[in-house]
């Protein structure tokens, strides 16, 4: 579950409010995941309401292999309602006495749509562990590196309210990252990442300065900014932001509650303006397999038929902190 309130200064609404649920089978070696959200922007309450529904699956989980690669896709339904009584256009403003004329503009006779597309994505681990020798260089510890694609809207359509003319971009997302968890008593990992977003003429890339787990907290700090900008005299930093969380795992019943924090500083010329962004999470996850990992186990056991299990897991759940003691 997740709420984001965003730019708590403007007098609009740009509240975003989700629930997701997913879960990977390692007997199966596939995923589930569906998530729904719905948010409010602006003056014009402009309402979006979402529904996402993707699977996935990997391939190479042959132990020892460092490799696993895994690849999914993610059908989407969008609909959006407007209020067009809430806008106010250029011919309705004076210079000095503000909002007192009357508008041109005609409204539609529609003020909502609703339109499906299609998100593909893959990822590709390597591990290498710890001692693996490059040349003359032996690696001091474990290190999992991941890179990813995903290509959203892959289906271009138009979004709409007023006319079909303009097809909507296609969104471009390439992400990597390195995690190495921590050795002996010490419970934890620290990664380090970036996430880079094109669509249309617009980009963006984020960085994951630092990213650590130290059980039971579990600290981030990012930074965000604009590879390209409408107007040359804007600033393309954007934003600095921080992720502060905490777990409790439930042993016996091998679940995990996460509560996480997030706090977005504005860097840019909005700074004054926008009072940056506030999200919480409340997560609940499984531990050790997906959700029906028991039930799989138990039919699998009936038809007596039995898979060997390698002892270290490339596509944990948890992101590479299989080797972490609680």
């Amino acid at each position: 579950m997740n709420g984001r309130n965003q730019w708590g200064k403007v007098p609009s609404s740009f509240n975003t409010n989700s629930v997701a649920f997913d879960t990977w089978e390692n007997n199966t070696n596939t995923a589930l995941s569906f998530m729904y959200s719905t948010g409010v922007e602006g003056e014009g309450f402009l309402r979006t309401n979402n529904f996402f529904a993707g699977g996935a699956y990997r391939l190479f989980d042959v132990f020892p292999s460092p490799v696993a690669w895994q690849f999914g896709f993610q059908y989407q339904n969008i609909a959006k309602q407007i209020d067009w009584s809430r806008l106010v256009f250029s011919d309705e403003l004076d210079p000095y006495l503000g909002d007192i004329y009357t508008s041109n503009f005609i409204a539609p006779l529609g003020n909502s749509y609703n339109t499906s597309n299609l998100a593909l994505g893959t990822v590709l681990t390597y591990h290498i562990k710890r001692g693996a020798k490059s040349r003359r260089f032996h690696l001091p510890i474990d290190l999992d590196v991941e890179m990813g694609l995903a290509v959203h809207n892959f289906i271009r359509r138009s979004n709409g309210f007023i006319n079909d003319i303009v097809d909507n971009n296609r969104k471009y997302t390439l992400h990597g990252s390195m995690l190495w968890p921590f050795k002996g008593n010490l419970s934890g990992a620290i990664k380090h990442s970036a996430v880079y977003v094109n669509q249309g003429l617009l980009s963006t890339l984020q960085v994951g300065i630092a990213e650590a787990w130290l059980y039971p907290l579990h600290l981030g700090l990012f930074y965000r900014q604009q590879m390209t900008t409408l107007d040359t005299d804007l600033d393309k930093y954007e934003s600095v932001y921080f992720i502060f969380g905490y777990q409790h795992v439930f042993e016996r019943n091998n679940l995990g509650l996460t509560f996480s924090y997030s706090r977005d500083f504005t860097v840019s010329e909005l700074s004054a303006s926008t009072s940056g962004t506030n999200e919480i999470s409340i997560i609940i996850e499984s531990i050790e397999g997906g959700i029906f990992s028991g039930l799989l186990r138990a039919k699998r056991h009936q038809k007596k038929k039995y898979r060997s299990i390698p002892c270290y897991s490339k596509f944990n759940t948890r992101g590479g902190l299989s080797n972490m003691k609680f």
